[in-house]
């Protein structure tokens, strides 16, 4: 299967709305800047008799690795955004101007970005009030046997709200990692505002809803 260089034009969803000054187009140059790092590291990776990157890695591992390179370079793309490079910090992407600084640990304003193959109940460490935007893709085989490589087939964004998510903390003695998960309603907002959305990847009522001219 083709590797994939860039959104395909015809399913960019121009009229989406996004905050912060952030445009449809910087999302696209983003993305393919992403799938060029990805393709440079998989090249180097495969010629040096190694798996590719989403071999190697699995699960949260790939996910995180590609929500940074999507971070990194949407900052890039922005003529108004920055990314946090505070460790743990929260929101991933910052408005210029508006911290002292890029090291945000805790910030209201901004957008935290997600990548994931799933296709909803997506996940973070505390319920928030904030700006999320999700990258979901899908890789690995396929139902005919093929190999599909990482490829993204859904964007979407949307401002979520603490009622938008459920929490899930620890027990007892337990060592579990606290998470919240968005719930329905959260989904609901993220799939209304979809920025990409290729045919028979939507769920539920938006299964057939795509792109308009």
């Amino acid at each position: 299967m083709t590797r994939p260089t860039q959104l395909d034009p015809q399913y960019v969803n121009q009229h989406a709305s996004l905050p912060y000054g952030l445009r449809v187009d910087e999302v696209e140059k983003a993305v393919a800047e992403t799938y060029r790092l990805l393709h440079g590291l998989n090249d180097y990776l495969v010629g040096a008799g190694f798996m590719s990157l989403e071999e190697l890695l699995l699960g949260n591992s790939l996910s995180g690795i590609i929500s940074e390179f999507l971070v990194k370079n949407i900052a890039r793309a922005s003529t108004t955004l920055e990314a946090n490079l505070k460790v743990g910090g929260h929101p991933d992407l910052l408005p210029k101007g508006h911290y002292s600084s890029n090291l945000v640990l805790k910030g209201e304003a901004g957008i935290e970005v997600k990548s994931s193959i799933q296709p909803g109940g997506w996940q973070g460490h505390n319920p928030e009030d904030c700006w999320l935007m999700i990258f979901r893709y899908a890789v690995g085989e396929q139902a005919d046997g093929s190999k599909q490589p990482l490829t993204f087939i859904e964007i979407l964004c949307a401002e979520v709200k603490q009622s938008d998510w459920s929490f899930s903390g620890r027990k007892g003695a337990s060592r579990r990692t606290p998470t919240a998960s968005i719930t329905a309603s959260g989904v609901e907002k993220l799939r209304q505002n979809f920025l990409y959305r290729l045919p028979g990847v939507g769920v539920g009522a938006h299964r057939a809803v795509l792109a308009k001219p």
